[in-house]
């Protein structure tokens, strides 16, 4: 083999290998070479987190309160601005009864495929739609939660967060609740895969309608509850998760995002 042909290869290879940590770094939600993001908690103990995205949802949300609440359980709710807008009242809800809350954006958008100032404008656009309904978005570090959708960032994704004063938030543990054709019994089963210091992804809403059917998420969040608490398992908060850790100062405003990579 000659060394033109040598150097394609190794320059093929090294291409293919770059794609990969790409890949990895932008849409493997506990990959942490783009930036840190709180996606689980090992030191917080017998504590699983759930959250909720896509949300609020007149259909489904005021249920899974109702459920959450029989178990003593509290959760996370990453809401969308544009549903955020029609339901001030259930926003409250979440609030007052002790859940957290986090920005979604306003419109769902895959927020790598987008300009700094778009990402900027999805922010603020949420965030205004949220404190309108009088309530504001949970902290961790003195910074407000924020899950990208479909998990996907960069660095300059999370170069932006930081700007606006986030702290992207990820998960360890996902249901697979929005494929079309799947069970309570299939999320649920996905979900016991859980153990200590877990954040599990499940949705109460759906970017495309504002009051999508949900009830495979609810039934298995019923599942989850009856199966992890008599086990002596607590469902809590993000804020709580990371406080439980002891963790906080991970999440500080010090932590690098690399540069250079988009």
């Amino acid at each position: 083999m000659n060394r033109v042909a040598e150097a394609g290869i190794a320059i093929g290879t090294g291409a293919l290998a770059a794609a990969g940590i790409a890949f990895y770094g932008a849409q493997i939600p506990t990959a942490q070479i783009y930036g840190r993001t709180i996606c689980r908690e090992p030191g917080a103990g017998r504590k699983l987190c759930l959250t909720y995205d896509d949300g609020p949802n007149p259909a489904w949300t005021p249920d899974l309160l109702d459920l959450l609440d029989e178990h003593d359980a509290k959760a996370t709710f990453f809401l969308i601005g544009k549903w955020s807008e029609r339901e001030p009242e259930l926003i409250r809800e979440v609030v007052a009864r002790g859940h957290a809350i986090g920005n979604h954006t306003f419109t769902h958008p895959t927020m790598p495929a987008k300009s700094d100032q778009r990402i900027r404008e999805e922010l603020d656009a949420c965030r205004e739609a949220v404190e309108s309904a009088g309530v504001t978005l949970s902290e961790v570090a003195g910074r407000m939660l924020m899950r990208p959708p479909y998990g996907r960032r960069r660095p300059g994704t999370l170069r932006v967060l930081k700007e606006k004063g986030y702290i992207g938030v990820t998960w360890s543990i996902t249901g697979y609740d929005w494929r079309p054709h799947t069970t309570a019994q299939a999320i649920t089963r996905r979900c016991l895969k859980a153990g200590e210091g877990d954040v599990i992804l499940l949705h109460d809403g759906f970017d495309q309608h504002p009051a999508f059917d949900r009830h495979r998420s609810v039934e298995a969040t019923r599942n989850l509850l009856e199966h992890y608490r008599p086990q002596g398992y607590d469902f809590v908060a993000v804020p709580a998760l990371v406080a439980a850790a002891g963790t906080e100062s991970r999440y500080a405003t010090s932590g690098r995002v690399p540069a250079g990579l988009g």
